[in-house]
């Protein structure tokens, strides 16, 4: 029953993970600290400038961080609501053989999404 179940939530976790654009949530948080990186030493950008524009690239950054904690939080409740009503679902997730399904269950479904979405 819980190999079943953790298939489902594994399913689900993926496709939240897609849904919700996770990597490109990542690669725009990455994008923005590149431009703050690459404004705070320049000498011909003017302090004045450098003042409104990092806490603008700041909240960009946090505003997609927040979002990438939602995605995360969301997945976890997934796991958690189900380890609520079944017993010991946890422990075999947390467990190695249950890391290791979940991983090739993931892949796996990432796979095949791959094909049927096209």
């Amino acid at each position: 029953m819980n190999h079943l179940v953790l298939f489902l939530v594994c399913v689900l976790s993926v496709e939240i993970f897609v849904r919700f654009n996770f990597l490109a949530i990542l690669d725009s948080i990455l994008k923005a600290t590149q431009k703050v990186i690459l404004v705070i030493p320049k000498d011909n950008v003017s302090d004045h400038w450098k003042e409104k524009v990092v806490p603008a690239y700041a909240l960009k950054i946090m505003k997609f961080s927040l979002q990438l904690l939602l995605i995360l939080s969301c997945i976890l409740s997934l796991f958690f609501i189900v380890g609520f009503f079944l017993h010991k679902f946890l422990l075999f997730t947390l467990s190695y053989m249950g890391i290791i399904e979940s991983m090739f269950f993931a892949f796996g479904c990432l796979y095949l999404r791959k094909f049927i979405v096209k």
